[in-house]
């Protein structure tokens, strides 16, 4: 029976989907049973990250399918367009949530919650930044933007388990009022966090290249093999976690063909096993021209 890898995306993902279907439940529990709506808010937060968890874990399953003849660069994009659902997913729960919070506080249906809404409101704090620790961890180790993604709609659901907490006590002092304006506060934190994580999601898909200090790397790579003059072009395209390199080197341009593919193949090889999550390389080679910079 093999180990389970709690550092692998797709376990991770399953662990985080499991703790959200519990305590999507407890909480609308409480919730209801509590008279609260800013822990039902909550709930229905939690139940946008169940939907959002299994996007992600879907869509690891397609990533990880080899390239095939309609998908030569193979499937590692769905994680991009995994993590972009999951963006819409949270910025459509945040419109829903924050709707509802100004219509219970237009129409004044106040009430006060109970103590199993406190205890819901805390449990899913605690529960929920331990899980975007550890997902983000796992993620950033995959350079999976997928579960990235996920890791930060589990740090909004602990935000607006604060909201909720702090609502709820205020209500129960006396204050009524503010538990669905904790829902209004738990809306805006969702609409914030869906924001944030549809920039970079949108930049993958449109080719965007990656930051300078991965450019720098490659470069800096390529360069240590011997008999490059010059590095004319490079392009990097990312692919869901995985980088696709495509450069120009320039070699002196007395190099016969066979030496020429020789220094190519080399700067292919160094960049495959010395930069992390580079799936493919392909390195065009130019003769070196004097004066060229």
């Amino acid at each position: 029976m093999s180990k389970v890898d709690f550092r692998d995306s797709k376990t991770c993902t399953l662990v985080g989907l499991g703790i959200n279907v519990v305590l999507a439940i407890f909480k609308m529990l409480a919730g209801i049973l509590g008279f609260s709506y800013a822990m039902i808010a909550d709930a229905i937060h939690s139940i946008s990250d169940c939907l959002a968890t299994g996007t992600v874990y879907v869509s690891l399953r397609i990533g990880e399918k080899p390239a095939d003849e309609s998908h030569p660069y193979g499937h590692a994009n769905a994680e991009t367009i995994a993590a972009f659902l999951v963006a819409l997913i949270i910025l459509a729960t945040g419109v829903f949530v924050g709707i509802s919070a100004v219509h219970l506080i237009a129409d004044k249906h106040l009430e006060t919650p109970a103590t199993i809404a406190l205890i819901a409101a805390a449990t899913s704090i605690v529960t929920k930044e331990g899980l975007f620790r550890y997902t983000l961890k796992v993620g950033k180790r995959n350079n999976s933007p997928a579960v990235i993604a996920n890791a930060w709609d589990h740090r909004s659901d602990a935000y607006s388990s604060v909201a909720a907490l702090v609502g709820i006590l205020g209500a129960r002092l006396g204050f009524q009022y503010l538990d669905p304006v904790a829902g209004l506060v738990v809306a805006a934190f969702i609409v914030r966090v869906s924001l944030t994580l549809l920039r970079p999601n949108i930049g993958i898909l449109m080719d965007e290249r990656p930051s300078s200090a991965v450019l720098d790397q490659i470069k800096a790579t390529a360069l240590e093999v011997g008999g490059i003059k010059a590095i004319d072009s490079l392009r990097v395209h990312r692919r869901g976690s995985t980088y696709t390199i495509d450069m120009e080197i320039a070699v002196d341009s007395r190099l016969t063909v066979e030496q020429g593919h020789e220094v190519a193949a080399e700067v292919k090889n160094r960049l495959l096993s010395g930069i992390e999550h580079v799936q493919d390389v392909m390195v065009h080679v130019n003769p070196y021209q004097s004066g060229q910079a």
